[in-house]
């Protein structure tokens, strides 16, 4: 990439002070100095475009340039429509296939299950796979509910985040009610040891 245009970049980017404090630098700046801010960067903005048109312009100079740009324009176009043309007849290749492989699924059916036999035959599979379906069907029972106890009762939705109370010599409190609201919590501290 051009080497001014990143300089420049980098320049207008880092040009503000980093705030040490979201909340403190909220507090210390107004909505104005904001918008003061965002005005002297749009102000940047018509030079940082130029910048970048020339290093496209640049960019599009190396990559076709003026003596072959349409010979290389044409190139492309026709590697673009060699690769249209390998997908579409891929595409055509994975119809066939589909289709080639329903009709399969559909006579090797036929063979399994046939017409004149085709109830008895389903009977007779059913028989035979009743055992596996019912046992299966226990045991995925069994797994959903045991994954369900210890998800709900032993895993970690019950456990409470704790922390070491500040000021309180090693107590320990829930991290989530200090963390709501820290302040509180050191007023009553300081309540306490009145």
């Amino acid at each position: 990439m051009n080497k001014g245009l990143l300089d420049h970049l980098n320049a207008a980017l880092l040009s503000a002070p980093l705030p040490s404090s979201p909340k403190r630098e909220r507090r210390k700046m107004g909505g104005e100095s904001i918008m003061k801010v965002l005005m002297e960067k749009l102000k940047e903005l018509p030079v940082l475009l130029e910048n970048f048109r020339g290093f496209l312009a640049e960019e599009v100079e190396k990559v076709f340039p003026a003596d072959s740009r349409e010979e290389k324009i044409r190139q492309w176009i026709q590697v673009g429509e060699s690769i249209m043309k390998v997908v579409m007849e891929k595409l055509k290749e994975l119809l066939l296939l589909l289709k080639n492989f329903g009709g399969f699924l559909v006579e090797e059916l036929e063979k399994v299950f046939p017409a004149g036999s085709r109830e008895e035959k389903v009977r007779q599979w059913v028989q035979v796979g009743k055992p596996f379906l019912i046992h299966g069907l226990a045991i995925f029972l069994l797994y959903s509910c045991l994954s369900c106890c210890f998800r709900y009762c032993c895993g970690r939705r019950g456990v409470v985040k704790m922390m070491k109370a500040p000021g309180r010599g090693g107590h320990r409190i829930p991290r989530a009610g200090f963390q709501s609201d820290p302040s509180a919590y050191f007023r009553a501290l300081h309540a306490d040891l009145r």
